[in-house]
């Protein structure tokens, strides 16, 4: 039978700092399973991908989890890239404003960002190869991008809000990366890449717990 370690997005296990403690378990009265309690502002995930605007007015943004706190074995043998990857992403958001200010644009965004358990390999030459696993989590996104023009390089903020999410199994453990209504901030850094077709962009960055479902009572 399987161990079930659930842990909540906006209260999630040690960030990745050598030497922090591994918090205890408390009892989550809605799953009456444990979960990982830790304070909001740990390093939850980081990622890797790419952005394609399909339109003016849209943006498909994906690629693949490179570490999920408190979760081991995310990737399968091999390089740890997308073709090995147990974790991907894919956002679809639609912008609602676009800002110009001398050389940089400032863009805002909303959507929705859904991360899969993967047991495929990702192929950034097919942007849907990072969508066909089991969705784990779903979110809200509210984003801001902020673009120079000039070097085609930007900065993104994204503020998301859990509206599912699903146990999930690696190994002999189980996993939940949410509730509804946690919460959660990405950092983002990108560039342009001409080798992503159509101009598309390259992106790296973080996500840290910001908030939680309800309070927890000690």
């Amino acid at each position: 039978m399987y161990k079930l370690k659930t842990f909540l997005i906006a209260s999630l296990a040690c960030a990745l700092l050598a030497g922090i403690p591994v918090p205890g378990y408390t009892k989550d009265k809605d799953e009456g399973s444990p979960r990982i309690k830790t304070a909001d502002g740990d390093v939850m995930l980081e990622l890797v991908g790419q952005v394609m605007n399909p339109s003016p007015t849209t943006s498909n943004q994906y690629g693949y989890l490179s570490s999920l706190n408190g979760v081991d074995g995310i990737f399968n043998p091999g390089p740890q890239n997308e073709t090995t990857a147990r974790f991907t992403f894919f956002t679809e958001a639609v912008t609602t404003r676009v800002i110009n200010n001398g050389a940089l644009r400032i863009v805002n965004r909303t959507g929705v960002t859904t991360i899969y358990r993967h047991d495929t390999p990702g192929d950034f030459t097919n942007p849907n190869s990072f969508r066909d696993g089991t969705p784990v989590l779903t979110a809200t996104l509210r984003q801001q991008v902020i673009l120079d023009t000039v070097e085609g390089t930007f900065t993104a903020t994204n503020v998301n809000t859990v509206t599912s999410a699903a146990t999930f199994a690696v190994g002999d453990d189980e996993f939940r990366l949410g509730k509804v209504g946690d919460q959660f901030r990405t950092s983002i850094n990108g560039r342009r890449d001409l080798t992503v077709p159509p101009a598309g962009f390259v992106i790296a960055g973080y996500a840290v717990a910001i908030g939680k479902a309800k309070p927890e009572s000690e």
